[in-house]
């Protein structure tokens, strides 16, 4: 495949400054999902998302985290999971990531606050009965989505269409925003719908910016402006 400056499919691997996968945990009716991205210094430090996965309705939680290592470990990735509702998921992933786990696992509680917290807090976890932790980042959901508009706004993240590839594009242009009585925004999926492909995306868009790798100016989108399909052209 020749490269193309649109389609992080052919980019090379090895000249990305970093990679995560970020994983989104699936509970009673909501899948499990996620993402795999990178910062390429050369693409003027875009983020290229690669890999786009949605497992099963009920897909087990224990296959889930085999893949999810299995792909870090292909990719030479970090991992961020939403631990927001199951933090359990995230010692079963440990224990399939080299130790220290704090070195390569990142936890996340998706909030309804306005913004990030400013630091991580240590976030217990257990290994073979040992305990151990990792940092957890408590994140804005609204502050989330927005990131994701504003780099998609300004090109600066482009998506390869591979894998669920349309599922993520529906999730994308169907998320509704409500405007609080305060002012600030709410996103959420239609009702019966889904976001797990979505809120993956954008915990990877926050851990390529602000965990690891190049941390650029916060992207500020234009007002009203809405996501569209153009990082996929």
């Amino acid at each position: 495949m020749s490269y193309s400056e649109a389609n992080p499919a052919t980019w090379s691997r090895s000249a990305a400054s970093t990679m995560w996968i970020a994983v989104d945990v699936g509970l009673m009716q909501d899948h499990s999902a996620f993402v795999v991205a990178g910062v390429w210094p050369q693409a003027g430090s875009a983020i290229g998302v690669i890999d786009i996965k949605q497992f099963p309705l009920g897909y087990p939680l224990e296959d889930v985290a085999e893949e999810v290592a299995a792909a870090a470990r292909l990719h030479q990735a970090k991992v961020i999971v939403d631990a927001t509702n199951n933090s359990a998921f995230v010692g079963m992933l440990a224990q399939r990531l080299p130790a220290p786990a704090a070195n390569h696992l990142v936890g996340a509680a998706i909030t309804s606050a306005i913004g990030h917290a400013a630091q991580p807090a240590p976030m217990a976890i257990s290994l073979g009965g040992l305990r151990s932790a990792v940092p957890r980042w408590s994140l804005s959901k609204s502050e989330l989505v927005q990131n994701v508009k504003a780099e998609l706004t300004n090109k600066s993240l482009r998506l390869a269409k591979v894998g669920d590839w349309e599922a993520l594009q529906a999730e994308l242009l169907g998320m509704e925003q409500t405007v609080r009585a305060s002012g600030t925004s709410a996103y959420a999926a239609p009702s019966g719908q889904h976001d797990d492909l979505a809120m993956a995306l954008a915990l990877a868009v926050f851990a390529c910016r602000s965990v690891g790798g190049v941390v650029r100016h916060r992207l500020t989108p234009h007002r009203g402006a809405r996501v569209s399909s153009a990082a996929w052209t």
